[in-house]
């Protein structure tokens, strides 16, 4: 009995795994190279690995195979040769993930069926300051050519730094002292979109491109990496978006249900991303290796929609009686009159910027321990400009109106036919079409103006020592203290726009054009810019004063104290080698807000300064064992506790309060005058016990693996919300002093939990394992089952996790031949599941059920082996091959369509060059 594993040498094996994985088709380039055989193929145990996707597969395998924990791993050719411009695309088609698209491109990831923020991201094994308005990254920030690679850990260890309930995602840099040699790389893509430019002024195509430096100096004991990449990328959509579908009652056709109305636009945006990258390696002498590693992105996005909303049932528009189409009990067809719409031509500017600094100095041969030091800095600053620019026939309902015919036949939300012409400026003047924001613009407001604000930083530093065991069960001790300090503010800037000197209709802006609405019937609509129209002074402009406004400002601090303790275990059961770990973190947790706490609106509005604090603690243990079996078979498992910190916007201090003074005789605190919502600083963590099984096996002479995992996560707490009893003492009412200063307030809290629990399973098969005819095919395949039962309210039936999918599936078939060409194409399925859908700017949550999806993407390429451009290659990739869209529903009938978001597929041509 043969069994492939040599106790004492996991670590060893581990580097040169790692190395290996670095040196794979070159982290820093975006397609496969030609590759020297003296050079670049090398030995990954019984296997050789050349630059390739079927070599970078192998690597994977081989990081997935030796690691201590159930992970998925990506090497750098798996990104560098599939059609992704940032590391989130790549994330999606790992087993069990999958992410959700935000206008068209995966930005947030899913892992096991849970929302993205119960995931933990770190870069160089440190957490992130984040972008998003929570602690879940927006993977689209970084670029897949600064990455050398990404591991997600699905189980936990002690020694890991922070880490999720459903998963840690690690995202890695190249080490250049691991590269081992110099390389210079470059590479240039043009891009653009399968739709023409829908908005007047926009553009469907695009350039990216990137450039890397590793080298290494002083008798090879300093290495230096450095890279940049600039991306300007087009995207195209048609939206349609419903207010909703009332329902009500009729002699004739019994329960129906009718559109209320709809927001349908077109979108034009250009996504520019600037990204660097910069590792300094120094071995200071025999003992001491020092690494200093900085990223920057800065990402800047702007979004053009103009489209015409439509306020129809729920407006004062009237349905025209006899024109109605009914089929199941849903108006399928019909008329409106008195409809006036809303012509609207907006924007929405991103810029964020992500900063991120560490320096690790680790010491070994201190006798029988080693020790590390690490310190590291990441800071987010992101501003967004929200604007809303209204025109229509009149004011406050006074112009001329629509009569609209609608037809709902299709399954992508209405189609209509208009009687007035919406490209002709002469029938449009700026103005308040509905008369919305009466009560601060007299005749309502001409648009509105939100400058929303996101600051986070984020400070980390672990000490760490390492005692290696002369012991027949643990090869070694770790030891170690992590302190964190987080600080995260949101601001919330809301204006509206009006006319000066009370006037409520203006001419139109210069027109830039007419943008096409076909694919909702309207012919199109006149266009102009509206930054351009609201930097001439057009507009007077007044700040939203609203309670619902500045009582959503918030700052929230965190000093996380953590110390951890690891035993690794190295030892037999019988025959069978067992390795793995034993240990637990103890976390003391200080966490703080401060805000407002408001109420009223327009001049009337009153607030007061609110803070609050908390303090708690956890014990974190975990267990992790594998069993190294014949054959090259692994079965590994997993017990831990689990936390995950909850969202910093629930967190907050600040809340919108009420009084009745209808109420104030009454003295029971949920009964009586007082009320209000807001966020709750004594939230805890998520928290779970979690037990994973996963079995591997490895085919001969690397030749794929097949794997099968179970998981089961026992949810202790989950929040929701529920009344919290405050004290409003000292705060503003009106009349009588009431029966009680007490009061309920709706706040997330603490409630119980649920289960999660699923099977993963996963192939990775090159053709000639089954026979020598089809060398250079092969194929990966894995596909996840899921269930959930989520109870946070006893009193309550049990919901799903929002962005739960119970079916995730991927494949990826691809063809490598030895003269250089190549081709793949890969899909990935995701079932339904609700998610917040944001259609427009950066704020708000409304989730809603969205249908399944497909996504199908492929590349073909050409890698110069020999000649005078050999190093060079050729490479067109596209992504959406299918035009899959992104639809939503309302309730559980298909029918109600809410959103559906028509993006296009997308290419690009280019080439990459290294030397």
């Amino acid at each position: 009995m043969k069994y492939n594993h040599a106790p004492k040498t996991y670590h060893q094996v581990s580097r040169i795994s790692s190395a290996a994985l670095l040196l794979l088709g070159l982290a820093t380039a975006p397609l496969a190279h030609a590759q020297d055989e003296d050079e670049d193929v090398f030995t990954l145990e019984a296997f050789k690995v050349t630059g390739s996707f079927a070599g970078s597969l192998a690597a994977a395998a081989q990081e997935k195979k030796f690691k201590p924990t159930i992970v998925e791993a990506i090497s750098a050719e798996d990104i560098g040769k599939l059609p992704d411009t940032s590391i989130a695309e790549s994330l999606a088609r790992l087993p069990g993930m999958t992410s959700q698209r935000v206008n068209g491109r995966s930005q947030v990831i899913s892992i096991r069926g849970f929302p993205s923020e119960f995931t933990t991201g770190l870069l160089n094994g440190r957490e992130l300051a984040t972008t998003s308005n929570n602690r879940d990254i927006e993977y689209d920030q970084f670029p897949a050519e600064l990455l050398s690679g990404a591991t997600v850990y699905k189980t936990t260890e002690a020694a890991l730094a922070t880490q999720g309930i459903s998963g840690t995602v690690n995202l890695q840099t190249v080490r250049p002292l691991s590269h081992g040699k110099k390389t210079v790389a470059t590479n240039v893509f043009y891009e653009w979109t399968g739709k023409d430019a829908l908005n007047a002024g926009s553009d469907d195509a695009g350039i990216r491109f990137t450039g890397t430096y590793i080298d290494q100096l002083n008798e090879g004991k300093t290495g230096i990496a450095f890279g940049f990449s600039h991306t300007d990328k087009p995207g195209q959509g048609e939206q349609w978006q419903a207010w909703g579908y009332p329902g009500g009652t009729t002699e004739e056709y019994g329960d129906i249900n009718i559109i209320g109305g709809a927001k349908p636009f077109v979108r034009s945006s250009s996504l520019e991303r600037d990204s660097f990258m910069f590792v300094l390696e120094n071995e200071l002498s025999d003992n001491v290796h020092s690494t200093f590693d900085a990223f920057y992105s800065n990402f800047a996005e702007t979004q053009m929609l103009r489209g015409i909303e439509l306020p129809l049932w729920w407006s004062s528009a009237q349905f025209r009686e006899g024109t109605e189409v009914v089929d199941d009990g849903f108006v399928v067809e019909g008329v409106y009159d008195n409809v006036h719409g809303v012509v609207r031509n907006d924007i929405a500017e991103r810029d964020a910027d992500v900063y991120a600094l560490g320096w690790n100095l680790q010491f070994e041969n201190l006798g029988d321990w080693s020790a590390d030091a690490d310190i590291a800095y990441s800071k987010v600053d992101r501003v967004d400009t929200v604007l809303e620019s209204y025109s229509g026939t009149g004011s406050n309902q006074s112009g001329t109106p629509d009569s609209l015919r609608f037809n709902m036949t299709g399954g992508t939300g209405a189609v209509f036919t208009p009687t007035i012409d919406y490209t002709n400026p002469n029938n449009l003047v700026l103005t308040g079409p509905q008369g919305w924001g009466g009560d601060i613009v007299p005749g309502g407001q001409l648009g509105y103006l939100k400058e929303p604000q996101t600051e986070d930083e984020l400070l980390q530093i672990k000490l760490g020592a390492t005692r290696e065991l002369d012991n027949k069960t643990f090869s070694a001790l770790q030891v170690g203290l992590r302190y964190t300090d987080r600080s995260k503010t949101e601001a919330e800037v809301g204006k509206y726009l009006a006319l000066p000197n009370g006037a409520t209709e203006a001419p139109l802006p210069t027109i830039i054009g007419n943008t096409d609405l076909s694919f909702i019937g309207i012919p199109g609509m006149a266009s102009y810019d509206p930054i351009a129209a609201l930097n001439s002074g057009v507009y007077d402009i007044i700040n939203n004063p609203n309670a619902d406004v500045v009582a959503v400002d918030w700052a929230v601090d965190e000093q996380i104290t953590q110390l951890y303790s690891q035993l690794d275990i190295d030892t037999r059961v019988g025959d069978v080698p067992v390795t793995g770990a034993i240990g637990f973190q103890y976390i003391f947790s200080d966490q703080s807000s401060t805000g407002l706490a408001a109420s009223g609106t327009g001049d009337s509005v009153q607030t007061l300064p609110v803070s609050d604090s908390h303090s708690y603690e956890d014990f974190v243990p975990s267990l992790n064992l594998n069993f190294l079996l014949p054959d090259d078979q692994y079965l590994r498992f997993s017990a831990a506790r689990q936390i995950m910190r909850q969202r910093m916007s629930d967190m907050r201090a600040g809340y919108q309060f009420s009084y009745t003074p209808g109420r104030a005789n009454i003295s029971d605190p949920i009964e009586g005058p007082w009320g209000g919502s807001g966020g709750n600083t004594s939230l805890e963590p998520w928290r779970a016990n979690a037990i994973d099984l996963s079995y591997e096996r490895y085919f001969k002479d690397g030749m794929g693996y097949w794997s099968a995992a179970l998981f089961y996560k026992d949810l202790r707490t989950f929040a929701y919300t529920q009344k919290q009893i405050r004290d409003f003492t000292g705060f503003p009412y009106d009349g009588d002093e009431p029966a009680t200063f007490l009061g309920g307030v709706d706040v997330p809290q603490n409630g119980s939990g649920g289960s999660v629990q699923g099977l993963e399973l996963t192939l990775s098969l090159p053709g000639e394992k089954l026979s020598d005819k089809l060398k250079g095919f092969g194929a990966i395949l894995n596909a996840a089952f899921t269930d959930n039962n989520i109870q946070p309210d006893p009193n309550d039936a049990a919901t799903p996790l929002p962005g739960f999918s119970d079916k995730v599936a991927s494949a990826t078939f691809y063809y490598e031949a030895d003269n250089g060409f190549s081709a793949r194409v890969s899909g990935r399925y995701r079932s339904e599941y609700r998610a917040n859908v944001a259609s427009f700017g950066p704020r708000g949550e409304d989730f809603r059920t969205v249908q399944d999806e497909t996504v199908i993407d492929g590349q073909v390429s050409y890698t110069f082996k020999s000649g005078s451009l050999e190093g060079a290659s050729i490479i067109l990739q596209g992504y959406n091959l299918n035009d899959e869209p992104l639809v939503t529903y309302e309730g559980d009938d298909p029918r109600f369509v809410r959103d559906y978001q028509s993006y296009g597929p997308s290419y690009s041509i280019g080439m990459s060059y290294k030397f």
